[in-house]
């Protein structure tokens, strides 16, 4: 290489001077507004510099939090140059929502309940939960989330897709029509 060597991001946060840290506050959803420092540097990952490739370059963006501990939190984000560190902290700040719709995905909607071993099946539930949680999350924002749940909306888009594959598979239908004859069985 050309002399370069590989720095920890704990260093390289050290290492910033105190005017590149600036006070931004932000707000996750719902919650209160929170605030911290934020500095943001241009840096190139060293994931593969022993091997002699770079990266990219892209942000490091640092985030020290208020109160005693002073934890530094860091972050890569790939966004251009002339980015903002506002928009930065933004959008670094993005991932709670996506948490959140993972938590109700797997809470709300099963999607950690699938027992399959194929590809497919597991693709068909996880297809599943991602549409109920989109349909639900649409019909709350346009009629409001009155008698919305959505354990209601994930059977409801659960008829839909086995509605759908009769429909696709028909001998799937009259293999249902003669099980039900044989056992008895009220479908």
């Amino acid at each position: 290489m050309d002399g370069s060597r590989a720095l920890a991001v704990s260093a390289v946060a050290r290492s910033l001077p105190a005017d590149a840290w600036r006070s931004i506050s932000w707000r996750n959803g719902r919650q209160p507004r929170r605030r911290a420092r934020f500095a943001a540097i241009r840096v190139t990952p060293a994931h593969a510099w022993r091997q002699g490739h770079l990266a990219a370059e892209v942000w490091l963006l640092c985030e020290e939090e208020a109160g005693r501990a002073k934890r530094i939190k860091h972050y890569f984000v790939h966004l251009p140059p002339q980015t903002s560190l506002r928009a930065l902290v933004a959008l670094a700040h993005q991932r709670w929502a996506i948490e959140q719709q993972y938590q109700e995905l797997k809470s709300e909607l099963g999607l950690d309940h699938f027992e399959g071993r194929s590809y497919p099946g597991w693709q068909h539930h996880v297809v599943l939960t991602a549409v109920a949680h989109a349909y639900i999350q649409r019909e709350r924002m346009r009629r409001g989330a009155a008698g919305l749940t959505f354990p209601a909306v994930r059977a409801v888009v659960q008829e839909i897709f086995t509605a759908l594959l009769f429909a696709q598979k028909p001998r799937y239908m009259q293999w249902m029509e003669q099980a039900k004859h044989k056992l008895q069985l009220r479908i």
